[in-house]
């Protein structure tokens, strides 16, 4: 081969290589770009789906809002001096509020239960702790956590056995402030708490909060017993009598007054209990019916811890001082075929009762007709997302204004309607 046919060979040979370099790395830059590609379309699909996933969370939650402040104004506009469980609120209404409401993209659903319809936790004495919990050791567990060294432990024997654990912490020595903290108190156990198919859990039964106003079945302040000691003043009989009318009039007040006489000269602060107006005034059970929902023994605006017996379920009724499985059935049966307008109807359907004497002075004190916490569980749902948001609010209601002691959001649903709940979901949708 010549020389100059050589040199061309190499030229021709060094450009192939070169081709086949670029080639090479041509390909290869495809390939990585590809992959980039990929790459980069992978991290904006999850980049969407968590954006969509973080929007839709936030409808959920707008939606649970829209829930919640339904429930607040039917709340609001309830009639006060009563409630049951057919109020508007209430799951025997006769359109429940626990209906899928639709609103823009989604819907909502919400209920309300009566704080009052439950065992308060931080009122509840021993003896009733001791039925609730079905273990008296766990009992005295409730009242040492939160009572702040006044409970059945010594304080430093109760702190050594927080203190031992092997995650230890502090009792709390206060009021409990959520159902769930239950569990860290020594002896109540999961099952205790959330119950079984033979036994209501704990958490069903209870709440940290009960108030009832302390008015009559008009709305109207009760008059304090032990004020009675003027009734002689003009200006308290003019208030008593322009109150309540002719009751005062027809029912001669000395008997109270001798009560209260007799109770000071004893020792006692007066009256303590409204079963006093039979054994220490020795007023008739008749009278006591016709009177009794005008009048207290607690000089507050709110009474704490008593169960509304028009809202309760048998499981907390059978629970009260002096109650029983087959007393909470009798109850339920009444108040299904007239709900308690008030103390009054209370007193009538007990005295009808066996042993009436005896069950009225162990639960009047206990019980009223009216509420003013309520919980509140509103659930809000998107249209095209999977995602549910509840709120859980713990709210108090006053003359001008429902509003949110607590509130807890949560991932999971409400549970689905039972089926006493379709039915009436189905009557309201005809």
């Amino acid at each position: 081969m010549s020389t100059r046919a050589l040199s061309q060979y190499r030229v021709t040979s060094g450009r192939r290589g070169q081709d086949g370099v670029v080639l090479i790395l041509a390909v290869f830059a495809v390939v990585l770009l590809t992959v980039l590609a990929v790459g980069i379309a992978a991290v904006v699909r999850v980049e969407l789906r968590a954006s969509r996933s973080s929007l839709d969370r936030m409808q959920a939650l707008f939606l649970a809002e829209a829930g919640k402040n339904q429930a607040r104004a039917v709340l609001l506009y309830d009639n006060p001096g009563v409630d049951t469980l057919i109020d508007e609120w209430g799951p025997k209404a006769e359109e429940p509020l626990d209906l899928p409401h639709e609103l823009g993209d989604g819907f909502y659903r919400v209920r309300v239960y009566d704080a009052c319809g439950r065992i308060d936790i931080n009122e509840a004495d021993y003896d009733t702790l001791v039925r609730l919990t079905g273990d008296p050791a766990a009992a005295a567990s409730i009242l040492d956590w939160r009572d702040d060294g006044e409970g059945v432990t010594p304080d430093g024997a109760e702190k050594e056995y927080y203190a031992g654990l092997p995650w230890p912490y502090v009792p709390r020595n206060a009021p409990f402030e959520t159902p769930g903290e239950l569990l860290l108190v020594r002896g109540v156990t999961p099952q205790m708490f959330f119950g079984s198919k033979e036994r209501p859990g704990l958490v069903d039964l209870i709440t940290v909060d009960s108030e009832s106003s302390n008015t009559d079945a008009n709305g109207e302040p009760r008059i304090y017993l032990n004020e009675f000691s003027s009734w002689e003043h003009p200006g308290f009989r003019d208030f008593v009598t322009g109150k309540i009318g002719s009751l005062f009039v027809m029912y001669d007040p000395t008997s109270i007054l001798d009560g209260l006489s007799n109770l000071t000269k004893d020792g006692h602060p007066g009256y303590t209990s409204l079963a006093q107006l039979w054994s220490a005034a020795q007023l008739d059970f008749g009278t006591i019916a016709r009177i009794i929902d005008y009048l207290t023994v607690d000089n507050s605006l709110v009474q704490r811890g008593k169960a509304n017996l028009n809202t309760a379920p048998l499981e907390v009724i059978a629970l009260l001082p002096g109650s029983s499985e087959a007393l909470a059935e009798a109850i339920i049966v009444r108040r299904e075929a007239q709900p308690f307008r008030s103390l009054g109807d209370v007193v009538t359907m007990l005295l009808d009762l066996p042993d009436g004497p005896a069950l009225f002075e162990q639960m009047i004190d206990h019980v009223t007709t009216k509420s003013s916490t309520f919980v509140i569980e509103s659930m809000g749902r998107t249209r095209t997302g999977h995602t549910h948001r509840t709120l859980s609010a713990l709210v108090r209601r006053t003359p001008d204004a429902v509003y949110v002691i607590r509130q807890v959001e949560r991932d999971q649903p409400l549970p689905p309607l039972d089926e006493e709940a379709q039915q009436s979901v189905a009557i309201a949708r005809r």
